[in-house]
Formats: structure tokens, C-alpha cells, sequence
């Protein structure tokens, strides 16, 4: 029996992932992107989780997702107080994790109709 993923409506989907590179729709992504299933945004500026700030976090906040996962890399970095501060204010739910959970988690919260963004970052 085959298992289909239904994607719904979803015009871009995380396809696949290896350190340093994501696939959005099956092309090849290596800098820091904001994917949500109907907008792809690259390149997004952000290289390290210590640079979040409100400004480049303007463009994930006014897509106006229920939550938003951000890839960190290979590694879990938590973003600054301030920063999950912000996203608590705007009553949106932040998960950090490593980008190829995030990748993973996507998928699963697309699937099942979630207003979901991932923001992940590449260093560069």
C-alpha cells in the first residue's frame, strides 16, 4: 500500500534536507529562507539566532501564523528573552528546534491544516 502525504492547498513544501541545504518543492535551498505553505521568502538576512530582532522577525509576523518553528541548524539555540517575548505579545507560538526537526515538523503541521511558518537559518 502506498501513503501519500496531502499536502492540501500547500503551494511549497520542505521536500527534503541534509546539512546546509533544504529543499523547497525538490530545488535546492543553502542560505536563510521563511517557507510557509503559500509564500517562500529568500533570502532572509537572519544567519545566526543571535541576530533576531524585531525587524527581521517583521516579515514572519505579518504572515500571521499560529506557529512558527525556527530551524536553528545542527544545533538547538535558543533565541534571546526578548525575542520569544515578542512572540508571546503577538500571541504566536514559538518552537526552536534543530532545522532538520524543524524541517520534519513542518510537514506534520501542514498536514493537518495548521497556519505554520518555518524560519530557517543557515549560517552564512
Amino acid at each position: 500500500m502506498s501513503l501519500i502525504q496531502d499536502f492540501a492547498d500547500a503551494s511549497f513544501i520542505i521536500t527534503g534536507y541534509r546539512p546546509g541545504c533544504v529543499l523547497i518543492n525538490n530545488e535546492p535551498h543553502t542560505q536563510s529562507l521563511i517557507v510557509c505553505p503559500d509564500r517562500l521568502i529568500t533570502p532572509w538576512e537572519v544567519t545566526s539566532p543571535d541576530e533576531l530582532n524585531e525587524g527581521n522577525l517583521a516579515t514572519v509576523l505579518n504572515l500571521q501564523p499560529e506557529v512558527v518553528l525556527l530551524g536553528t541548524g545542527d544545533l538547538l539555540i535558543f533565541p534571546k528573552a526578548e525575542i520569544m517575548t515578542l512572540f508571546s505579545q503577538h500571541k504566536i507560538g514559538l518552537e526552536t528546534m534543530s532545522t532538520d526537526a524543524a524541517c520534519r515538523t513542518y510537514g506534520i503541521l501542514v498536514t493537518e491544516g495548521r497556519r505554520t511558518v518555518a524560519a530557517l537559518i543557515f549560517p552564512g
